[in-house]
């Protein structure tokens, strides 16, 4: 667990620098912050230094949340009730009850170190993911890559594309997370059941 957790954080600055090298590329020319689409310099003309510190505290957060995941978190087997599919056994794992899966919409999860532990683990890989998605994508602009500029004819605005294959990525992690925990509650549950049935 050790060096899959160095692995991948490893692998998440590596990711994060591609990142950083292909926005410089534009950032410094004459003009080049006007075209960014981060937020942050959008929206709030944060430059270079603002990024920098900003996403150093981002990645030093969900790095210090993966940890968490990989080292502290403690499941809380066996649950409150039976979940029947993957949103029962999230709600129970959050909230204690089979219903309540909705409510992280609304931002809200009783049981937090569940809700962050898995935070961490979804967020270092979704954010390698976008890291390198916006990475091609700055590249291929900056060199005009002729397929690349066919495809951005074809869809007009590609930020959208990557905005939509990035949220995809991240709900398929989050249920492939959900599911390997519901795996791993029901082998639980097993065991107790075989131990029991033994004594």
């Amino acid at each position: 667990m050790k060096m899959k957790y160095i692995s991948v954080v490893l692998l998440l600055l590596f990711a994060r620098g591609c990142d950083f090298y292909s926005t410089s590329l534009w950032f410094f020319q004459e003009g080049g912050m006007e075209g960014e689409m981060n937020p942050l310099t959008r929206f709030f003309n944060v430059g270079w230094n603002g990024l920098v510190a900003v996403n150093i505290l981002v990645v030093g957060m969900i790095a210090c949340l993966y940890f968490f995941y990989c080292f502290r978190y403690k499941r809380m087997f066996p649950l409150k009730g039976t979940p029947r599919n993957i949103f029962e056994f999230a709600s129970l794992t959050y909230f204690n009850r089979p219903d309540r899966f909705y409510y992280l919409l609304l931002g809200m999860a009783g049981n937090r170190s569940s809700l962050f532990a898995h935070f961490g683990f979804v967020m270092t890989r979704t954010i390698i993911f976008v890291s390198f998605l916006v990475t091609i994508h700055n590249l291929c602009q900056y060199y005009q890559v002729g397929v690349y500029d066919t495809f951005r004819s074809i869809v007009g605005r590609p930020h959208f594309v990557i905005a939509g294959l990035s949220l995809f990525f991240l709900i398929l992690t989050y249920r492939n997370l959900l599911v390997k925990e519901y795996d791993l509650y029901k082998k639980s549950v097993q065991e107790q059941a075989l131990a029991q049935n033994v004594e």
